[in-house]
């Protein structure tokens, strides 16, 4: 009979299998290892626009801290702006106030009445003079009243005798409550 040994072959075919393992093994990590580089490089490329994103978008910022920081200035500077703006035109309207109260009360006086003072405290207009009779001094009153300054009133009328030309005359203290000028609403 004849003997094959067999052994020879199986050492080989072992050998072949442990071989081929070895390289299936070494593939697979190669693979593995190609593999997680790619995702590294992949995730670093993307990190690095990231930052770059991240460092334009900083600067965007910067930059419009800088508007925002010029803009808040300019606000101020027009917000300062309209409050002398808003005072002139106040300074303007009260400049022209006293010229107004003279012209309407004269205009609102008779002919034969005259002024000796004009006094203004806030609403209160308080006017002294004299006038030739007492029909005179309510002419006056009417006239004041006519002239729409506001409610009037007589504090004091009598008779005296003029000093210098020995004329009897009235002297007269009337009283105008003006109702308060309405405030310029503020604009915001």
């Amino acid at each position: 009979m004849i003997r094959i040994n067999l052994l020879p072959v199986r050492a080989a075919k072992k050998k072949e299998s442990i071989r081929f393992q070895l390289t299936v093994a070494g593939l697979v990590t190669f693979l593995v290892f190609a593999v997680s580089m790619a995702a590294y490089l992949v995730v670093s490329s993307e990190a690095g626009s990231l930052k770059d994103q991240i460092s334009s978008g900083q600067q965007e910022l910067d930059q419009l801290k800088k508007k925002i920081g010029e803009l808040s200035k300019i606000k101020e500077q027009k917000r300062v702006v309209e409050e002398k703006l808003r005072i002139i035109t106040e300074l303007e309207a009260n400049k022209t106030g006293p010229v107004k109260l003279f012209k309407r009360v004269s205009s609102a006086m008779p002919e034969k009445a005259w002024i000796r003072s004009l006094r203004e405290d806030g609403t209160v207009i308080s006017i002294e003079g004299f006038a030739a009779d007492d029909e005179i001094v309510a002419d006056a009153m009417r006239g004041l009243e006519r002239s729409g300054m506001g409610t009037v009133e007589l504090e004091v009328a009598q008779r005296v005798v003029e000093k210098e030309t020995g004329v009897e005359v009235v002297n007269f203290i009337v009283k105008v409550e003006r109702q308060a000028p309405p405030k310029p609403s503020e604009k915001k």
